[in-house]
């Protein structure tokens, strides 16, 4: 049990973690490495690589590491912060003759967490996960807007609450498992956050009849025949579970709300793969981003789903790919797709957008997707792409262009130009020779009627209906404001 009454303890404890340099920039100093660390595989190295003995090099091994250290050198460490109350905490406990942690401590850029051992011991069924990819990008995507009230549903460690609690006045934190909220609750005042509220409960249950501001899920959203694990499987068949948050989670938005959602939807291997979830926001309310990241065939969703047994179990493993092919096969389900579903709720007609952007290049993206929304709130209200014209129109300063130049004959000739984002999702559009030249006048000033003007005077025969396909298209996607 984690247990948070003691809030000078853990405000001391930050103290010292602080004071000894364990953060991001000092483990990679410590262990010698820029990361990514896997624990598990070189663990002998890094140990290698650590100082025998020092404040920090202590705490790296007992809370980074995971591996126990002499009750001395623990006491040591975490001075003036005594042992015992450590204990009391939660996170440490006697461990062969010596002190073993009994949670993961990982420093990021932004926050200190706290959460279960991963691939440290077996898993049980109320584990609490850290820093996933899923949980990167949930992060990333969220809009970060100064607003009220703020609902992380599913809370996990606390991540998202925590991201939310520095630009929301009050935050609540929601989960079915105890021991993600003792988690929460306790990396909430780590990292010096007291407006964060944690109710238990399932799903909606603990703030039914509230509405937020702003709502973040990271739900248990894998396509599976398994109940083992709270934060991966909802026991519903296919993608029920993800059906019934998504059609639930408008009535809980405030009207101008936002709400961030990871899901994963079921269907044919050729069939739209939009179709699905298009249908979970028939009548919302809603004005909708819909965002697939990654198609997989069920095999390989199998395997990537429990991979985590590759290595530890073999024989498990190979029969629990079995049993979730078999149930894949008994539903008919041939594709399984995953990504986000971005609402904003709103009076008037609602708009729905969709995209299959690369979840690899994805980085910080709260900029990327407001321009998303405020890009299809305008297209939608344009009578057609001539009222582009009497927009000024500007590059946003992350964009890059890259061309592809062949020497021929004594000329430069460019052979491909790819405009590029450098923030955000990052995405690359193929441009030609003439729009580059139109991009290049948009200077944020002057209508783009005027700039097409300029620009068929520099490149004759450049028609304004050509150009406008690709502007609009630029405008789409977020690379013109």
């Amino acid at each position: 049990m984690i247990e948070t009454s003691d809030r000078e303890a853990i405000a001391t404890l930050r103290a010292v973690l602080d004071g000894a340099g364990y953060d991001s920039d000092g483990i990679k100093r410590a262990l010698g490495s820029e990361g990514p660390f896997a624990r598990d595989d070189n663990l002998p190295l890094y140990l290698r690589a650590l100082p025998r003995e020092g404040r920090l090099p202590t705490l790296v091994r007992l809370f980074f590491l995971g591996v126990p250290v002499a009750a001395e050198a623990a006491e040591a460490a975490l001075a003036p912060l005594p042992l015992d109350r450590v204990e009391a905490l939660g996170l440490v406990e006697p461990s062969g003759g010596g002190v073993g942690a009994t949670v993961d401590l990982t420093p990021t850029d932004e926050f200190l967490l706290a959460y279960d051992h991963g691939e440290h011991g077996v898993e049980r069924r109320e584990h609490v996960l850290g820093i996933s990819p899923a949980t990167k990008l949930l992060a990333y995507l969220t809009i970060r807007r100064p607003v009220e009230t703020a609902l992380d549903l599913g809370s996990g460690s606390g991540v998202q609450a925590i991201l939310a609690a520095k630009h929301a006045r009050s935050v609540v934190a929601a989960d079915v498992n105890p021991r993600a909220l003792e988690f929460t609750a306790f990396n909430a005042l780590l990292n010096g956050f007291e407006n964060v509220e944690c109710r238990l409960g399932d799903l909606f249950e603990p703030v039914d009849g509230e509405q937020f501001d702003l709502l973040v899920c990271n739900p248990p959203y894998v396509v599976s025949p398994e109940a083992a694990l709270v934060y991966r499987d909802s026991g519903l068949p296919g993608d029920a579970f993800c059906e019934q948050l998504v059609r639930r989670v408008p009535e809980f938005l405030a009207e101008g709300g936002l709400a961030h959602v990871l899901v994963s939807w079921v269907h044919g291997p050729d069939e739209d793969w939009s179709a699905r979830p298009r249908s979970w926001l028939d009548g919302s309310g809603c004005d909708a981003l819909l965002l697939r990241f990654r198609t997989h065939e069920p095999l390989a969703y199998a395997a990537g789903s429990n991979s985590r047994l590759r290595k530890r179990d073999p024989e498990a493993f190979g029969a629990t790919v079995d049993r979730w092919t078999e149930y894949y096969d008994e539903l008919g389900i041939e594709a399984i797709s995953w990504g986000a579903i971005v609402l904003r709720r709103r009076r008037g007609e609602s708009w729905l957008w969709t995209h299959s952007p690369s979840a690899e290049r994805l980085g910080p993206a709260s900029g990327h997707v407001q321009r998303l929304i405020d890009a299809q709130d305008r297209l939608q209200a344009l009578a057609d792409d001539r009222a582009l014209l009497d927009d000024a129109l500007e590059l946003v300063p992350s964009h890059r262009l890259d061309q592809t130049v062949v020497l021929r004959g004594g000329d430069e000739e460019v052979e491909a130009s790819l405009l590029r984002l450098l923030d955000g999702l990052r995405f690359q559009v193929q441009v030609d020779g003439p729009t580059t030249r139109v991009l290049s006048l948009l200077d944020g000033k002057r209508t783009l009627r005027d700039v097409l003007e300029e620009a068929s005077a520099l490149e004759p025969g450049l028609g304004a209906n050509a150009a406008l396909a690709g502007i609009r298209q630029l405008v789409e996607l977020g690379f013109l404001v």
